[in-house]
C-alpha cells in the first residue's frame, strides 16, 4: 500500500508527489503517457496579469512567481537538471511590434517571465525518484476512496490525487479539453513574453515559441486549420518574424473549465482545472494539496 497515490504525471501531479515525498510519505506517481499531456506542449508562461487571472487565482499566480527562483534552485541541486528560468518581465501590447523587438525599448514590462516546462517537469520527477517516490506507467481507469484501479490491477493508498489534468473528466470533474497548437519558429526571440491580440511570443531557448490556439475536443496533432491560423497571426501580429522556419509544431490539451483544487471526499483530492495556467498556478496547487494530505494523515495518526 501506497499512503498517496497521485493520478497524473505532468508538472503539478509530479510537483505534488515531490512535495509530498519530503514529507516523508510514501507516494506512487501514475503517469498514463498519453500524447497531448499540457505540460509537455505548454509555453511555460509565467504572465498573470496578462493572463487576467483575479481573486485567489491570482494569489496563485504571484506565490508561483514568487516561489520558483527558490524552487528551480532546489530541484536543479537535487536533479543535476538545468531548468532556464526568466523573470525579466512581460509585455503586452496593443498594436503589433513593427520593428520587431526593438519596439519594447522603453516600455516597462508587467511582472512575469516563463521557463522551460520539459526541463522542469524532468527535474521534478528525477527529484521525486531520488526522495523515494515511484513513478509507474499506467492509466488510472477508476477511482473510490482507499483503491486505483487500472487496466490489470487495484492499487491500494490511504490518499488519492486526481491531477490528470484534461482527462480528469473520467472521474466526474467539470474539465474539458481544449487544445492549443504552437510553433517553435528558428528566430532572434524576445527578451520576455509578448502578447499581442489573441497570441503571443516568447523566447524557447535561442527560438521563438510562438501560440496559441484554443480548440475544443480530442482531436489531436497540429491541424491545418490551426496552422494557418498560427501562421496568418505570425503575419499579422510579428512580421519580423514572417520568414522564419518553422523547426516544429507543438499541441496538448488543457484542462478548460472548473478550477478544482481540494478534497472530493474523504480519502480523495484533485488539482485540475488549470486551463493555460498549469505551470503558474502549480506551486501553490501543490502547497495547498500538500496541506491537506497531510493534515489528513495528522488526524488519521
Amino acid at each position: 500500500m501506497s499512503e498517496v497515490v497521485v493520478v497524473g504525471g505532468g508538472v503539478i501531479g509530479s510537483l505534488i508527489g515531490y512535495r509530498l515525498c519530503r514529507e516523508g510519505l510514501e507516494v506512487t506517481l501514475l503517469e498514463a503517457g498519453k500524447a497531448g499531456q499540457a505540460t509537455r506542449a505548454s509555453a511555460g508562461m509565467l504572465a498573470p496579469h496578462a493572463e487576467g487571472l483575479g481573486g485567489e487565482e491570482l494569489e496563485w499566480a504571484r506565490e508561483g512567481l514568487e516561489r520558483y527562483p527558490e524552487l528551480v534552485r532546489e530541484l536543479e541541486a537535487a536533479s543535476g537538471i538545468e531548468v532556464p528560468l526568466a523573470l525579466s518581465g512581460v509585455w503586452s501590447l496593443e498594436r503589433p511590434p513593427l520593428r520587431g523587438w526593438e519596439a519594447l525599448r522603453g516600455l516597462e514590462p508587467r511582472p512575469g517571465g516563463y521557463l522551460d516546462p520539459v526541463r522542469l517537469l524532468a527535474a521534478v520527477q528525477k527529484a521525486f525518484v531520488s526522495l523515494g517516490g515511484t513513478i509507474r506507467t499506467e492509466e488510472a481507469r477508476r477511482v473510490e476512496p482507499g483503491r486505483v484501479y487500472t487496466a490489470t490491477r487495484c492499487i491500494a493508498a490511504r490518499q488519492v490525487v486526481l491531477a490528470s489534468g484534461a482527462w480528469s473528466s473520467r472521474f466526474g470533474l467539470e474539465v474539458r479539453p481544449l487544445k492549443g497548437e504552437a510553433l517553435l519558429l528558428a528566430a532572434p526571440p524576445p527578451p520576455g513574453p509578448v502578447f499581442v491580440g489573441a497570441g503571443y511570443a516568447l523566447p524557447r531557448g535561442a527560438q521563438v515559441y510562438l501560440g496559441a490556439t484554443q480548440r475544443e475536443g480530442w482531436r489531436p496533432g497540429v491541424g491545418a486549420e490551426g496552422l494557418r491560423w498560427l501562421q496568418r497571426y505570425r503575419d499579422a501580429h510579428f512580421p519580423h518574424l514572417r520568414g522564419a522556419a518553422v523547426l516544429e509544431s507543438r499541441w496538448g490539451y488543457r484542462p478548460a473549465g472548473r478550477l478544482t483544487v481540494g478534497r472530493l471526499e474523504p480519502g480523495i483530492l484533485a488539482a485540475t482545472g488549470h486551463g493555460r495556467n498549469g505551470i503558474l498556478l502549480a506551486p501553490a496547487t501543490a502547497r495547498r494539496i500538500t496541506e491537506l494530505v497531510l493534515e489528513s494523515w495528522r488526524t488519521r495518526r
